[in-house]
């Protein structure tokens, strides 16, 4: 250990300090010989005759001056060798301004690059401990602001550059073919001069660049606009403008040019005219939407959105066009049915959503101005919330038969765009209501399935509180049938044949758009005792409850024999002479009636409804004898389809051939607006469903009035429809 810490402490006490000594100062002869070779050197240099120069000597030598203390000396004198330079090469350009002037002006930048890259290098040491704490521009940056300062920016020269580099650009726009290098070369080099900064670039290229493009754009689109030219040909020329300039600015010029010069074109061909290209008489926008040029409307839509004001310009008149469209549609109702109404609406709303889609990229401005549009004008006509009902009440009748399932989803979601619009949301509920009713009771829906989906979608818009009553009524008709299938097997259990068939519907109160009438009407015996059955059956399963006869919602098929010559025209009024002889038959084939059950828990009501296949009831009538033989060949057997008025009606003519008014109305009990509109639709109806005859041929009933049996009614169909829907629409059931 003792050894080993001698022999350090040897080591430390042999180490010798070494001082550098200063270098030997130089007398100002030999600094002015140095300086000269630098100087000749970089003469030769901007001569391009650097083969022969020792660039290490010459290293060596701007390495002692600055170590001399000779910087100042040698920065000084550099920069005045460049300038002196400079002013050589801007008198040369200055002769050469009409012969190849960018040519030969890039070449001189070009070799001062080269010149002042190597004189650089030279002088390196200098840029590095001389440059900095003096704070000046490094030998490259000083040589860049000497060329730009004595040529670029002389005046000659840099008004003779604008003007050669603006007229190329302008020539170009007009078609001509250009140098495009010599301007990329030119733009390079105003980038370069600046250093780290565009400054040169902006002042004495871009900012002059951008003042003539402005008016060369304002003068050519006013040039074009006056031509008459069309509002397509104009977009496209604005679109091929701003693409011929973003490939000039993104091959020639400085990048930050590109969107300044495109917001030049938006100025000046969009934004001064746009009011006027949206709205040319004979091709503007209007134009393109009556015509449907979807490509068009997007083409200038693409164009119009690059400024701020241009979709709402597009917008108001699209607003324009569509309500006007709309005002049309709703004008237009008088002579068309409520269906065609709605799919008018429907149409236009494909379109718009056409429109919309295929040329505005479904942009919230347009979408949310489209659907107030639609807003505006579906409402305009009060009866709205009625057609759209019966649009679908037509469609989930019979207008969806043959159609896939996805297309009936697509019609009942289109359905549901135009019900958003709707205003009176309860009025429309009240509609639907009652023709859904009127399906449910008439049997008359294609599908319950599809009634349920079109349910689900109000459902989904307005909640379960706005849908509960119709669900309400679909669940009556499934109780309905449940207790009809009991009551079947009860019959049929007991042997207990009612000679016709009977199919009761018993709704609750409150659910149904009804109007609950107490019945004293005098029905038939056989509907009589038919519904007296059921009642029993229906309250031996409700003990309590309270079953009432709807005779104003029910309807029957009567078997009807008519013996009389038949007329030759069965589009004309049946004329048939009276006589005493029974020449006519009516058979109840199946009824229907309307019930309702009332007790201090639930409020119900139950149509009657005859269906067709009764055995006891399609047997053939035998003529009376007092028939002829020759009328006998002339019997003719049909199906009548009446409501359960009418059927009381005609089954009183099996006792008598001819009823006055009064005496209808006191045998029928049938209240007297009811029964002259009952006898109005047998008697006064169309000439295919005049089963009855009335004297004197008015086309008012009065109470003096008779009314006898058509015997020489005929149609071309067994089963025979007499305004079925009749009494519903009495009642404003159904509109």
């Amino acid at each position: 250990m003792s050894t080993g810490s001698s022999a350090r402490r040897t080591e430390v006490t042999n180490a010798k300090v070494r001082i550098k000594a200063f270098p030997p100062s130089i007398d100002e002869r030999y600094a002015n010989q140095l300086w000269d070779q630098i100087k000749s050197a970089i003469i030769e240099i901007q001569k391009k005759n650097n083969s022969c120069l020792s660039f290490e000597e010459l290293y060596r030598n701007a390495y002692t001056l600055i170590l001399q203390k000779h910087g100042e000396r040698l920065y000084a004198g550099t920069e005045a060798v460049v300038r002196e330079h400079m002013i050589k090469i801007r008198d040369s350009i200055v002769e050469n301004l009409n012969n190849k002037f960018l040519t030969y002006l890039n070449s001189c930048w070009k070799d001062h690059q080269t010149a002042m890259g190597m004189i650089r290098d030279i002088l390196m040491y200098m840029d590095r401990v001389y440059v900095g704490p003096h704070n000046l521009d490094g030998v490259y940056k000083m040589g860049m602001t000497v060329f730009c300062d004595l040529v670029v920016r002389y005046p000659i020269i840099r008004e003779h550059l604008q003007k050669t580099l603006l007229d190329m650009v302008r020539r170009e726009r007009r078609g001509e073919v250009i140098s495009r290098s010599q301007i990329r070369d030119a733009c390079q080099m105003f980038v370069q001069l600046g250093a780290g900064s565009l400054r040169v670039y902006l002042e004495d290229f871009e900012q002059p660049f951008l003042e003539q493009s402005r008016e060369f754009y304002r003068t050519e689109s006013e040039n074009f606009l006056s031509e008459n030219t069309s509002a397509s040909l104009y977009i496209k020329k604005v679109e091929q403008r701003i693409e011929e300039e973003v490939r000039r600015a993104h091959h020639h010029l400085d990048p930050s040019t590109e969107p300044k010069i495109v917001v030049v074109l938006e100025e000046e061909l969009i934004s001064r005219h746009m009011e006027t290209i949206v709205g040319m008489e004979d091709s503007g926008l209007t134009y393109m939407l009556t015509h449907d040029h979807f490509s068009d409307i997007a083409a200038m839509y693409g164009v119009l959105s690059r400024v701020e004001e241009g979709p709402k310009i597009m917008s108001n008149y699209i607003s324009l066009y569509l309500r006007e469209q709309g005002r049309n549609t709703v004008r237009d109702t008088g002579s068309s049915t409520p269906q065609q109404h709605i799919q008018d609406l429907l149409q236009l709303r494909d379109r718009a959503n056409e429109l919309l889609t295929r040329a505005l990229n479904n942009q919230t401005i347009f979408r949310n101005q489209i659907n107030s549009d639609f807003e505006y004008f579906v409402n305009l006509n009060p009866r709205s919330p009625e057609f759209l009902s019966l649009f679908i009440d037509e469609k989930l009748k019979r207008g969806t038969k043959g159609m896939a399932d996805q297309d009936v989803d697509a019609i009942f979601d289109k359905c549901i765009v135009l019900f958003r619009y709707l205003q009176e949301k309860d009025l429309f509920e009240g509609y639907y209501k009652k023709h859904l009713a009127k399906r449910l009771l008439l049997s008359k829906s294609q599908s319950d399935d599809q009634e349920k989906i079109m349910i689900s979608k109000l459902m989904a818009e307005c909640g379960a509180v706005y849908t509960s009553k119709l669900e309400g009524m679909f669940k009556d008709m499934a109780v309905s049938k449940t207790l009809m299938d009991e009551f079947n097997v009860v019959l049929s259990n007991g042997n207990r044949n009612l000679n016709l068939d009977l199919y009761v519907r018993v709704l609750t109160t409150g659910l149904w758009p009804t109007q609950v009438t107490s019945s004293n009407e005098a029905l038939p015996e056989e509907a009589d005792t038919a519904f007296k059955v059921y009642k029993n059956f229906y309250l031996s399963k409700h003990n309590g409850r309270k079953i009432n006869l709807q005779t104003n919602m029910g309807y029957a098929e009567l078997s009807a024999v008519f013996y009389g010559r038949p007329n030759a025209d069965i589009n004309t009024p049946q004329i048939s002479s009276v006589t005493d002889s029974h020449t006519h038959s009516f058979l109840i084939h199946g009824s229907s009636s309307a019930s309702s059950n009332q007790t201090s828990q639930s409020s119900q009501q139950a149509p009657i409804s005859g269906l067709p296949g009764s055995p006891g009831a399609l047997k053939t009538l035998d003529p009376p004898n007092s028939i002829s033989t020759s009328s006998r060949l002339n019997v003719r057997k049909y199906f009548l389809q009446v409501s359960t008025y009418q059927m009381i009606i005609l089954m009183k003519f099996n006792r008598r051939n001819r009823y006055s008014f009064i005496e209808l109305a006191s045998e029928t009990n049938i209240p007297e607006r009811e029964l002259k509109r009952s006898l109005m639709a047998l008697a006064l109806g169309r000439c295919s469903q005049r089963i009855l005859c009335k004297e004197p041929k008015t086309r008012d009933i009065e109470s003096t009035d008779i009314f006898y049996v058509n015997d020489s009614f005929v149609s071309k169909h067994i089963k025979v429809r007499v305004c079925l829907n009749y009494m519903y629409n009495l009642y404003g059931l159904f509109v």
